[in-house]
């Protein structure tokens, strides 16, 4: 009898076996592999061509300069002097601080800029201490023609700034104003600070990955997390508050800032002294009822630290901004307004303010 593939049965385990099963399998999980691949790669476009399209579309207040090989963006409005140049806390754009902006400049000239890596200033490597910002700040100042005398103000961390700036450039200072400042002291002051920074050190490197990973992949544009959330306010502003978000070459750009805080700390606690600048130092309320619990800790510490900035100078006064929290300059924009057009003024030849003095209002 002839012997046949039907008799041996190979033609059966070749057809519907389990190396066709197997076959099957593989070439199913590569399609998918490959259709999560491109689904992948299209979010991605989608969210590079979003960011194309919003950055075409915004009408970008102010310039741009070449500062150290890198594009700096600076906003100048109005006219007279001393010149307003606004440092603000770690992380933030000066969106923020444009309708203080409006309204001084009808005063004199107001600047606010984006340090490196924030708002529309470009990312760059290295440090971002206080000596740093600094030298690029005032080479920014030079390349658009910004006059001097100087009223530095300085929002949170930001306030280590204009101390250092003032211990630069001194003869360009004409005044400081602390808005809710960083004290040189608070790493290790403000109880359980130092051991949150160094648990976010820890965790930065896995944290920017996946930070990356969700802003590269589109997936937070997906999600619907790339709105600016303009606050109340800010309406007109909302166009700039979405074109800044879900930028994949400034994805984690601000942690520089607050990487290098210490270094910023111990450089701003230098300047121990203004002589008879004048300072003026406004602070948050942190007797509101609306503090939360772990706050409650931190605020007699906190309360201490503002009130110890008036010794900078012979010529200061503190206001604390009633039912005010940290961003006083929203919360309180009108007392923000008063009290630097009191100092503007004083500058110019005006009515001293209440020097030696710390009120509520």
């Amino acid at each position: 009898m002839a012997i046949g593939p039907s008799a041996t049965g190979d033609s059966t385990a070749t057809v519907g076996g389990p190396r066709s099963f197997a076959h099957k399998v593989v070439l199913a999980t590569g399609i998918a592999g490959a259709a999560c691949l491109l689904f992948v790669l299209a979010l991605a476009l989608w969210n590079l061509a979003v960011v194309q399209w919003q950055q075409s579309h915004i009408t970008l207040p102010g310039a741009l300069y070449s500062v150290e090989a890198r594009q700096m963006h600076l906003y100048s409005s109005g006219d007279g002097s001393p010149t307003i140049v606004i440092e603000t806390e770690f992380g933030s754009t000066s969106l923020g601080w444009y309708l203080v902006q409006e309204r001084l400049s009808g005063l004199t000239r107001v600047c606010t800029y984006d340090r490196s890596g924030l708002g529309w200033s470009e990312p760059r490597d290295g440090p971002q201490d206080a000596e740093t910002i600094v030298r690029r700040l005032h080479i920014l100042l030079n390349e658009a023609g910004i006059p001097r005398p100087l009223l530095l103000v300085g929002h949170s961390g930001g306030g280590l700034y204009i101390r250092e700036y003032t211990r630069q450039f001194p003869a360009e200072v004409a005044g400081l104003v602390f808005v809710d400042s960083s004290s040189p002291r608070q790493m290790d002051e403000l109880p359980g600070f130092r051991a949150g920074y160094e648990d976010d050190m820890r965790h930065a490197t896995r944290d920017h990955w996946i930070d990356r990973l969700r802003v590269w992949s589109g997936w937070e544009r997906l999600m619907g997390h790339c709105q600016g959330g303009a606050s109340k306010g800010f309406e007109k502003y909302a166009g700039l508050y979405d074109a800044k978000e879900c930028r994949p070459e400034y994805v984690d750009t601000d942690f520089p800032g607050y990487r290098d805080f210490e270094a910023a700390a111990k450089q701003a606690a230098r300047l121990t002294n203004v002589g008879s600048k004048p300072v003026l130092v406004l602070s948050k309320d942190v007797n509101r009822s609306a503090m939360e619990p772990s706050a409650v800790a931190e605020a007699r510490y906190w309360d201490r630290e503002q009130e110890e900035l008036k010794a900078l100078s012979s010529e200061s006064w503190r206001v604390i901004a009633r039912g005010s929290g940290h961003t006083i300059f929203k919360d309180r924009q009108d007392l923000v307004v008063d009290q630097i057009t009191l100092l503007v003024n004083y500058l110019r030849g005006g009515p001293s303010p209440p020097f030696g003095s710390t009120t509520t209002q």
